[in-house]
């Protein structure tokens, strides 16, 4: 080559590099913008600040029908709407279509949760059971950064942490009460549940089948009461088929598998639990197919977990190993709920019943059906050998959550398993894209409808003829409702915001309507109890309190000595050894001794108690605990307590005296 073509060759290819990589680029953008997951993620960006929006811009309320009606108008809008767009010849993709209808889907649980709870500031169930514990727990991250019980501080949480800790964080950046982000908390993981798990489904399958998978397992699993509990077990089953073997489209990252991995531990970690057994067939028959560079990922991905992880678990494990009491027991008719959801007969119990053919069809021809059967027996494993143990020690391990990831294998078989059928057609009979429409309309209102239907506050209604004429439907509780609307088929959960009561007693906008025969939600004079002992200790004291109810901490970061609820009580918490410490000291009755007894008890002095008058005792009631603790009024002495006998709801308070 002679040095003249050498200096042309250089200056066409500096010609070359200046100027394709601007085309490059601009190609690589539209390709990018073009892609499903890129597509939902913008829609919902885009759709959820105006689904937020819209029920307080309409003001409507969600007791009427007219009221309810919001998200069946908008959601059958945006069915039409898209639907349309994949029957048009000359329309989009039908990628591109699911990914929009994903987004929109999003945003439509959106719709439908805020249409629920509009005229009230509480989340669902308000501050009760699980989500008033949870509630506490981010009231306590307010003032405390590491993992801690929501009631008894100083205590590792045995809860994942990381949903209430960032709510508490949260509060204290926007000054708004942890109780009041509760609603945008769970609505938020609900609908990016189904985001993360479309996105996580996209790397095995097409953007129709992903969909249809985030269709099911919401109209399935969805309930915002446990919207943690939802994001979790919506990318649980893909993270599972990326990280522990080796899917078509190659693994996750070993950094994006761990920091999803410490993700499920801090968010909800029990459906590793359920899961466990399958895991490890999965690791170790791909360790055997693969040898060390699989192994070297897998101690990667651990030991991001790990790294991510061990804020909440070294504390927990260190304060099990050192006395902690597991009291997981728990009497409901759960327990002994039917385990074989494929044997109900409705849409979703056949759509079981297809998963499960679907899975024992295909679990030696496709890479998928197998390691999903193996995630199957493992749950029911952890069933039955945790059955096992609940009758030999009234210990559950929780089994009767298993049935939420026992159906999700299921739901995920049936339409992997279409998308496989479908896959094997002669190209004659493969559907068109118009029946492709129809399928994606139907789930879509299905699964829209449902939710709709099961999260309004009341969801059916009819109007009945004046004067002593028989009303057309009945209470929910079965008594005839002769009133100008007669409710039934209520959500106790929505019904619940509607009826919680503020701190200072008052009322949300629709409490009138929120009437259930079988819930009365009584108030819990939270605000006059909170003046009572600022009254003695000072402006923002939190004392160690012993309260008739855990309704106190989910308002106030207040210290508790325990819980009420024994069988929702964690391990490190020591429940049973904190009782015993006060039926000790029930037992005293001279007033010194008393006072004494109760500043130098185990676990940490009690500075004030709340108590419940109950005819002449002041009364604290456990919970699934047969004790019940009588204190008498002569044990509040003068010289150690100022008693405030006059607050609301027969409520009495013991403050005990500061120093000096």
């Amino acid at each position: 080559m002679t040095q003249a073509q050498a200096v042309a060759g250089e200056n066409e290819v500096a010609a070359t590099d200046s100027d394709v990589p601007v085309a490059d680029r601009r190609s690589r953008v539209t390709t990018t913008l073009g892609k499903p997951w890129v597509i939902a993620v913008l829609t919902w960006l885009v759709a959820t600040p105006i689904a937020a929006v819209i029920p307080g811009l309409l003001n409507l309320d969600p007791f009427s029908q007219r009221g309810a009606d919001v998200p069946l108008a908008l959601g059958g809008l945006v069915v039409v709407i898209v639907a349309g767009a994949a029957l048009l010849r000359r329309g989009p993709g039908v990628d591109t279509v699911a990914g929009v209808a994903a987004g929109l889907f999003a945003a439509y649980i959106v719709l439908t949760l805020r249409t629920a709870l509009h005229g009230t500031p509480f989340g669902f169930e308000g501050v009760n059971g699980d989500t008033g514990r949870i509630t506490a727990m981010a009231t306590r991250y307010t003032v405390s950064w590491g993992s801690t019980d929501g009631i008894v501080p100083g205590v590792p949480s045995e809860y994942p942490p990381l949903f209430p800790w960032l709510i508490g964080k949260l509060s204290v950046l926007s000054g708004v009460a942890a109780w009041r982000l509760m609603p945008f908390a769970e609505i938020g993981a609900v609908s990016t549940a189904v985001i993360a798990g479309f996105l996580l489904w996209l790397r095995h399958v097409r953007a129709p089948l992903a969909l249809a998978i985030m269709g099911l397992g919401i109209a399935l699993y969805g309930g915002p009461v446990k919207s943690y509990e939802v994001l979790i077990l919506m990318i649980f089953l893909p993270w599972v088929l990326s990280t522990f073997l080796t899917p078509p489209r190659g693994r996750l990252h070993w950094l994006a598998a761990g920091a999803i991995g410490g993700l499920i531990v801090l968010v909800y970690y029990t459906y590793v639990v359920f899961a466990l057994v399958g895991l490890l067939a999965l690791l170790w028959t791909t360790w055997r197919r693969e040898g060390r560079p699989y192994l070297v990922y897998v101690l990667k991905v651990a030991a991001v977990t790990a790294v991510l992880s061990c804020w909440f678990v070294v504390p927990y494990v260190w304060a099990m190993l050192h006395g902690g009491q597991q009291l997981d027991v728990f009497e409901s008719s759960t327990i002994s709920d039917l385990p074989l959801p494929f044997l109900e007969f409705s849409v979703l119990g056949l759509a079981q019943l297809a998963g499960l053919i679907g899975l024992l069809s295909f679990r030696r021809s496709v890479w998928w059906a197998g390691p999903l059967l193996l995630i199957l027996f493992s749950t029911y494993l952890y069933r039955v050998i945790n059955l096992i143990r609940y009758v030999a020690t009234g210990h559950t391990g929780l089994f009767y959550y298993t049935v939420p990831l026992i159906s999700m294998c299921l739901l995920v078989g049936c339409v992997l398993s279409f998308g496989e059928l479908v896959s094997r057609l002669p190209e004659r009979l493969t559907p068109s894209r118009s029946a492709g429409a129809v399928v994606l309309a139907a789930l879509f209102v299905f699964a829209g409808f449902g939710y709709w239907d099961t999260w309004m506050p009341v969801n059916r209604w009819h109007a009945t003829q004046a004067g002593p004429a028989k009303p057309t439907f009945s209470t929910s509780n079965g008594n005839a409702n002769p009133l100008t609307a007669s409710y039934g088929l209520t959500n106790s959960y929505t019904l619940h915001a509607h009826a919680q009561a503020f701190p200072n007693g008052a009322k949300p906008r629709f409490a009138g309507s929120a009437k259930d025969g079988r819930h009365t939600w009584p108030w819990f004079p939270t605000t006059p109890i909170q003046k009572a002992v600022e009254g003695v200790l000072g402006a923002g004291a939190a004392p160690r309190t012993l309260s008739y109810s855990e309704e106190l901490f989910a308002f106030l970061p207040w210290k508790g000595y325990i819980g009420t609820d024994r069988g929702s009580s964690y391990g490190p918490v020591k429940w049973d050894a904190r009782f015993a410490e006060l039926n000790r000291i029930v037992a005293i009755k001279d007033p010194a001794q008393f006072a004494q007894a109760s500043k130098t008890i185990g676990f940490g002095a009690i500075d004030v108690f709340i108590l419940h008058r109950e005819g002449a005792d002041l009364v604290w009631r456990p919970l699934r605990s047969p004790g019940v603790l009588r204190f008498s009024p002569q044990q509040f002495g003068a010289t150690d307590f100022v008693v405030v006998n006059d607050l609301p709801q027969n409520t009495v308070v013991a403050i005990r005296r500061p120093a000096g």
